[in-house]
């Protein structure tokens, strides 16, 4: 439904409505709206992108597994190492119909803001975040611990042998 949220904000529903990158620039350039805040910021650290396997996926599949993480943690410090318009570049084909210099801006306020981790271990800090939210939507009964459905075993192990 990501990808309804500008027009239905732009065909009169609601007053307000929260927008990725590079739409939400898109909608400020065009006039249609303004960017009042980024909800990444002022959120704190949210496991907003989670990847997810069976317990028995892992178990039968730990190479696989360690090989995904690493070329993640790879891409991802690529991504902060490199020129935002050289990224930019890749990335285009994924937004058809933005232009380059605004996929680089993206890039860039998604820089200034540290929205993307350096280490895809979830903390205790980031899963009550979720759970916070997900309890104040009505989406959430009761609070569980994190190590009852996150092991972050792998993702620990490939981080040190990329990273050191």
């Amino acid at each position: 439904a990501f990808n309804l949220m500008g027009p239905s904000f732009e065909s009169g529903t609601g007053d307000y409505t929260t927008l990725f990158e590079p739409t939400a620039s898109e909608y400020q350039r065009a006039g249609k709206g303004y960017i009042v805040a980024s909800v990444g910021q002022e959120s704190g650290e949210v496991p907003y992108t989670a990847f997810t396997a069976l317990g028995s996926y892992i178990k039968n599949n730990a190479e696989t597994v360690e090989k995904f993480l690493t070329a993640m943690y790879k891409a991802m410090d690529y991504m902060k190492k490199t020129d935002d318009t050289v990224v930019a570049e890749s990335l285009l084909k994924q937004f058809p119909d933005t232009s380059l210099n605004s996929v680089a801006k993206s890039l860039e306020s998604y820089k200034k803001i540290d929205a993307w981790m350096t280490n895809m271990s979830m903390t205790d800090k980031a899963f009550d975040n979720l759970q916070e939210i997900m309890t104040n939507a009505g989406e959430l009964e009761r609070k569980i611990k994190r190590e009852d459905v996150n092991d972050n075993t792998y993702a620990e192990k490939t981080y040190k042998a990329v990273f050191g």
